[in-house]
């Protein structure tokens, strides 16, 4: 653990120099400033685009950092401000003058998201509670597709997840509004690469149905084709089309779901997620984070290609192999993009009883915008 000065230190530093950097005018130049936040108005976006147009020329560009906070310097007049963090973004109509002043941001352009609802992740209370919600009406802004009780396989009930008890009917529980709301399912949705298509995000929460993996081909030409996707724990079998059985990006252990530590002390190994969990939400000083949300039973990644994906989080992890049980370090998150998209794979998920945000979904809401950032 480093020691708490140093951490504070070297935060201290890199704003430091970042602000100096972002405010060095050039000639006629006019600095203006302003914040950018998630669509719920409160959580701050680091590493987004700012761009500013006059007409289709593009004038000025900076970007956030990790308070989301920016600088940007223009000459005077009017332009088009162009904020954006992967698939979501804002747009504003902007006139610098010298007393000029910016009004703080959220990005309320949204990407077309659906959501396949599972027994133990609960993504959608994550996305509801970052802003993804009607503020008049509170329903979500984006679909609740069926991923259990699908029209194919009669529901078969499945573990507990740790400590927490299964529930079917766990999104009326935490929101009225978290039910399925379209009139297709899971089975519907990943045999039919048209409505797949319709879609710029998918998450596939741990828990659904596991009777469609065959159709995972059709999820391979999905993110392929700039889709993006995102997969936790058990919904691994969906992404061997995709890592081509474990020969590309991840390998996941065998046997599977043989995972049995249900928490860890877990190394953040990217500095600007721990300064945004530090600096936004006082959570973290020294890289060190709790992940206390894996199933009793889950899906180990045994290795990862280090020159495709990007690794999240690694933390001592006890589970099963062939040979015996074993405790050793794990690398537990990872996105990687495939094609003109991109994925993001966890063996650990979202709290599925308790609302407001844990670490861990904060931890979560982080690479939902950054998973849709990956190039």
């Amino acid at each position: 653990m480093k020691p708490f000065l140093l951490s504070c230190l070297s935060v201290f530093l890199f704003f430091s120099c970042s602000e100096s950097e972002d405010t060095q005018l050039q000639p006629n130049q006019i600095n203006i400033s302003g914040k950018l936040f998630a669509p719920n108005n409160l959580d701050p976006i680091s590493n987004a685009k700012v761009e500013a147009f006059k007409g289709a020329t593009l004038t000025g560009n900076t970007a956030t950092n990790n308070k989301g906070e920016y600088t940007i310097s223009l000459p005077e007049g009017s332009y088009k401000l162009v904020l954006s963090k992967g698939l979501f973004s804002t747009q504003q109509e902007i006139t610098v003058t010298t007393d000029a002043t910016l009004d703080n941001y959220k990005l309320d352009i949204l990407p077309k998201i659906g959501v396949v609802t599972g027994n133990y992740d609960n993504i959608e209370n994550v996305l509801y509670d970052i802003g993804l919600v009607n503020p008049i009406t509170g329903e979500p802004l984006f679909d609740i597709i069926e991923g259990v009780n699908t029209n194919r396989i009669p529901y078969q009930s499945t573990p507990k997840h740790a400590s927490h008890a299964l529930s079917q009917n766990k999104n009326t529980v935490l929101n009225t509004q978290l039910s399925p709301n379209v009139a297709f399912d899971f089975s519907d949705l990943i045999s039919d690469p048209a409505l797949l298509a319709t879609y710029d995000i998918i998450f596939l929460n741990c828990g659904l149905n596991e009777s469609f993996e065959s159709d995972d081909v059709n999820l391979l030409n999905y993110v392929t084709n700039g889709g993006f996707l995102y997969a936790t724990d058990w919904a691994s079998g969906y992404l061997d089309s995709i890592t081509n059985s474990g020969a590309d990006y991840l390998t996941f252990l065998d046997p599977e779901k043989s995972g049995i530590s249900i928490t860890t002390n877990a190394t953040i190994l990217s500095g600007d997620l721990n300064a945004w969990l530090l600096l936004n939400f006082g959570i973290t000083i020294d890289d060190n984070i709790e992940i206390n949300e894996f199933l009793s039973s889950w899906q180990v990644v045994d290795s990862y290609d280090s020159n495709t994906c990007i690794s999240w989080l690694n933390g001592p992890v006890t589970y099963n192999t062939n040979t015996g049980q074993v405790t050793a370090n794990k690398d537990l998150a990872f996105t990687f993009a495939v094609g003109s998209g991109a994925v993001f794979y966890s063996s650990f998920h979202t709290e599925n009883t308790d609302q407001g945000f844990s670490d861990v979904d904060r931890i979560m809401e982080y690479l939902v915008f950054e998973m849709s950032d990956v190039e």
